[in-house]
């Protein structure tokens, strides 16, 4: 497989963007948790068959943010597409990356063919009922970076009923490694977003009816109650959707169920509609 790498120049920020194949485009859209690494699996295997486009959002992985300078990361995701070529694109996203699907697809509706999402996200939902989610939003409130760390892998890779050696020891170090780097750079995301950051209004959690476009929303099974109960509220406001439960996953399900996910991608990408919401449960994929 041959990548190719560049740099996309959006307001005054250098996104770093990856590419390869050919066909029909797939843009992949990271968990804000990780960076675009998080879909080594799916971007090497969907390659063959289409043209694979993933990038590191503004103030992750090897992307830039520019402190004061504000921005709104679906006007981001247009310009990497305008950048890079792509006209109309499927868009697979996790957590955050949803988020950025969701007003993307109400911005730029004859832009995206499908939508597949995986724990998805929207912006002010977070999850504060478990322990380590409030650990985390604690250690967030006071940027206590060790903190950050352990408790972001308690809640979101570990899940509310799994102790960390339930856990695939190297989709944990995988997991580790990038939200460290994530937590740790300067500047970052997590540091500017709230100042820096412009959100549509009103949001597309109330206007999830006007969105067209064919959605599949995976959730894993020992994700946190919250984005269990925002995935499906998503998947009932959609036209089109379907809800698949990945058993056996966390927060990041591709990581841990790399096969299971990507056969419902496939799935979802050759089919490009549903009909109704329906609740699918894809088996213990641990």
């Amino acid at each position: 497989m041959t990548v190719a790498t560049t740099s996309v120049q959006v307001d005054g920020a250098r996104l770093h963007v990856e590419t390869a194949g050919r066909g029909e485009a797939v843009t992949m859209l990271h968990g804000f948790l990780v960076d675009s690494r998080q879909w080594d699996h799916e971007f090497a295997a969907l390659a063959h068959d289409h043209r694979v486009l993933r990038y590191d959002a503004r103030g992750f992985g090897q992307s830039e943010i520019v402190p004061g300078r504000a921005y709104a990361h679906h006007e981001d995701l247009a310009a990497v597409l305008d950048a890079c070529g792509v006209e109309r694109t499927a868009l697979l996203a996790c957590s955050g990356g949803a988020a950025t699907a969701l007003d993307f697809a109400l911005a730029h509706p004859g832009r995206v063919s499908a939508l597949v999402f995986v724990g998805a996200g929207y912006w002010g939902r977070f999850a504060d009922r478990t322990p380590a989610a409030r650990a985390f939003l604690q250690a967030l409130g006071t940027y206590d970076l060790p903190g950050m760390i352990d408790s972001s892998l308690r809640a979101f890779t570990d899940g509310p009923r799994r102790a960390a050696s339930d856990v695939d020891a190297d989709v944990r170090r995988r997991t580790e490694a990038m939200t460290a780097l994530q937590f740790r750079r300067e500047p970052n995301y997590w540091r500017f977003a709230a100042q820096d950051q412009r959100t549509p209004q009103p949001g597309a959690l109330d206007r999830l009816g006007g969105i067209a476009a064919p959605a599949l929303l995976m959730v894993g099974g020992e994700d946190q109650p919250e984005v269990k109960e925002l995935s499906a509220q998503i998947a009932e406001g959609l036209r089109h959707a379907q809800l698949v439960v990945v058993q056996g996953a966390g927060h990041h399900a591709n990581m841990e169920a790399p096969d299971a996910v990507l056969a419902e991608i496939r799935r979802w990408l050759k089919r490009h509609a549903a009909r109704g919401a329906a609740v699918i449960d894809v088996g213990d994929a641990a």
